[in-house]
Parts: C-alpha cells; structure tokens; sequence
C-alpha cells in the first residue's frame, strides 16, 4: 500500500519502521491509538466490509486471500452487528408466527 521508509528489522520490536514516518506522526499519534500495528488495518478492512453487507467472496478477492479460510479469519464481526443479525431473527419470526396466526384465524371463522 504504501512504501517502506527502511527495510523492516526483525527482532527488534519496533514496528516504527514498518509505515511511513508521516503516517505515524500524523495519524497514529494524533489519534491516541495505542500499540498500533499496520496489519491490524487489514482486519479492519475486512471487518467493515462484512459488516457492511458484502458478500465473502468478493472480500476474499480484495483481501487477496487464496482460501475462504483465511478471508473468515480477518472477518470479525462487532457485537452490535450481532446482535442485530439476531434482531432480525426475532422479528422475522414475529411476523411467520402473526401470519400463521392470521390464516388459523381465518380457517376456524
């Protein structure tokens, strides 16, 4: 995505040297982020992208991933967007249980 400033050095556990000097003063620095790691915003891409109603396969083609497998891995979903996935559930079956209800209703009258 973006150019390294230095080759990285392994073993040294400075991740300083893995993005750009301004992407780290400007970005990572003012937005208090703490222990920032650049891969992390893969799974942020990802996330986002199911979360946001796109299909796996296309996130497995603009992940780059060879395997569904490794795309499902990046893929976290949020609480909320769980919850509301079981929201949906509870209503659908709201309205299957009144319909049945309604058409019972009108077979005994």
């Amino acid at each position: 995505m973006f150019p390294l400033l230095k080759e990285p050095v392994r073993g040294n556990g400075s991740r300083d040297r893995y993005y750009p000097r301004w992407f780290r003063e400007r970005i990572v620095k003012g937005s208090g982020v703490k222990n920032f790691r650049w891969h992390d915003l893969r799974h942020t891409f990802a996330s986002r992208l199911v979360m946001a109603g796109v299909d796996l396969r296309t996130v497995q083609e603009l992940m780059g991933h060879k395997t569904m497998t490794m795309t499902l891995r990046y893929s976290h979903l949020a609480p909320s967007h769980l919850h509301s996935a079981v929201e949906k559930l509870v209503t659908s079956t709201k309205t299957s249980t009144n319909n049945v209800v309604a058409l019972a209703a009108k077979h005994v009258a």
